[in-house]
């Protein structure tokens, strides 16, 4: 048998990697290396095996060595951040995607290194640069749906309205697109729906669907017949809506109903051309007869009563930073001491791990008397306060024009924007942000001094 050279052993062991033959593969570069130890090709090729099989400490260490012995190959240092990216080494990461693209601007992986330096600059609010880095993604390869969704999100949080929610219909495009059902009627695009009947498509979470509730008003004007998908969760509170003519549960399938056009929920600010002149926000749009037992009337007491959540959906992908771990919580709490004549409330549901702690600081939790959105609507009616951070109930605070105070990570999520402490969405909620990554302390040290405000102004009145 003829045995191959090191050029064509490459060739093979690159045609297996390709087709996925990762163990074919990996076992030719092995042999490669027996005979040149310092084949950087291979070292580099048997790396890349590594990351795609998640060793990515091995993969780190291999193109490293690929690297040193070959320093000038952009696919190499480009490899190399991908694996510190995973093991979160985020500023070698970005280190190497900038020296990948110095070397070679158009290299074949360039235009995910301008995408994973977007994230790198915006998770350090520096937004214009990560702009820039989607920018350039997107000029490499316009097919690339994720960089056209990050750039969205960016757009909105700095305020361009016009551009970002353009942008943001790239989520239906991405890998894991918002909804991957493809709807058999005409997209509407703001047309008089005059004996028509439309449905509206549910999308995102609770809190998205709770803040653009608001646009199916400007819908009804249009003269329609709205059929709203909801989750099942939020049915209940949504039949309160008196512009809504049918309201059915979402399915993963398309509704088995008559209708003559549809349209995603989140769609609606860019085809009513949404921006900061022309925002509806007018609450509260969700209105509730509150139905309170008289065992939870009897709890809901005090002069000033603070309802307050500290945690939001833990499948959330941003969850880590909205979120606050009650022991940090319990530094806000221990502040409320302070106060004389308030009476504070959770309305965080799955609250058992803290139970032993609401007791010891006199919360009372409510999560027994919630079971929809409607209980927390109707206990969110009768108090004086909301403190939450980016969850639904901050959502449905505002959206009942009750006062609600929404506690902010460093980069918070795009509806917020930027450098400003109220919201256009929401006139009744004030914004109390994290001056650097994961600083609580700071926020709860404003928190108390605009309590302090409050109740001030409250005695005097």
């Amino acid at each position: 048998m003829v045995e191959l050279t090191i050029i064509e052993a490459l060739n093979l062991a690159a045609k297996n990697h390709n087709e996925g033959k990762l163990k074919e593969a990996e076992t030719i570069y092995r042999k490669i290396l027996e005979k040149d130890s310092s084949n950087h090709n291979a070292i580099h090729l048997l790396g890349l095996i590594d990351y795609q099989s998640g060793r990515y400490k091995e993969a780190v260490e291999k193109i490293n060595k690929a690297v040193e012995l070959n320093p000038n190959t952009a696919i190499y240092h480009g490899n190399l951040a991908m694996a510190y990216d995973k093991i979160g080494e985020e500023e070698e990461s970005a280190k190497n995607f900038i020296k990948a693209l110095s070397i070679n601007p158009t290299y074949d992986k360039a235009y995910l290194a301008h995408y994973n330096l977007g994230i790198y600059f915006k998770d350090k609010g520096r937004f214009y640069e990560a702009l820039e880095h989607y920018n350039k993604s997107i000029e490499l390869n316009n097919n690339f749906f994720e960089a056209h969704w990050n750039k969205s999100l960016i757009l909105l949080l700095l305020g361009k309205f016009d551009e970002g929610w353009k942008e943001y219909e790239y989520r239906f495009k991405k890998e894991n697109p918002i909804d991957s059902r493809k709807f058999n009627k005409q997209k509407w695009e703001g047309s008089s729906l005059k004996n028509k009947k439309i449905l509206i498509v549910s999308e995102q979470g609770f809190g998205d669907n709770i803040q653009f509730i608001r646009y199916l008003a400007l819908i009804k004007e249009k003269q329609g017949y709205i059929i709203l998908e909801c989750k099942k969760e939020l049915k209940k509170l949504f039949e309160t809506l008196s512009y809504v003519d049918k309201i059915i549960e979402k399915e993963n399938k398309i509704p088995n109903i008559d209708f003559d056009f549809y349209i995603h929920l989140m769609s609606l600010p860019m085809l009513f051309k949404t921006n900061l002149n022309n925002l509806p926000n007018k609450p509260p749009y969700l209105k509730i007869n509150a139905n309170l037992s008289n065992e939870l009337k009897e709890k809901l007491t005090g002069k000033f009563k603070i309802g307050m959540v500290w945690k939001g959906n833990p499948k959330h992908p941003d969850d880590k930073n909205r979120s606050i771990d009650f022991n940090k919580f319990k530094t806000l709490i221990d502040k409320f001491k302070l106060f004389k004549n308030i009476s504070l409330f959770s309305l965080q549901k799955n609250a058992e791990d803290n139970s032993e702690g609401l007791k010891n600081y006199s919360i009372t939790d409510l999560s027994s008397y919630i079971n929809d959105f409607v209980d927390t609507a109707s206990i969110i009616k009768e108090l004086d306060l909301v403190i939450s951070v980016d969850t639904s109930v901050a959502h449905l605070t505002g959206a009942l024009d009750k006062p609600v105070w929404t506690l902010l990570s460093f980069i918070p999520d795009f509806r917020w924007m930027l450098n400003r402490d109220d919201s256009p969405w929401y006139p009744n909620m004030k914004l109390f942000r994290q001056p650097k990554p994961g600083d609580w302390d700071s926020v709860f040290e404003k928190i108390i001094i605009e309590l302090k405000d409050v109740l001030n102004s409250a005695i005097q009145h």
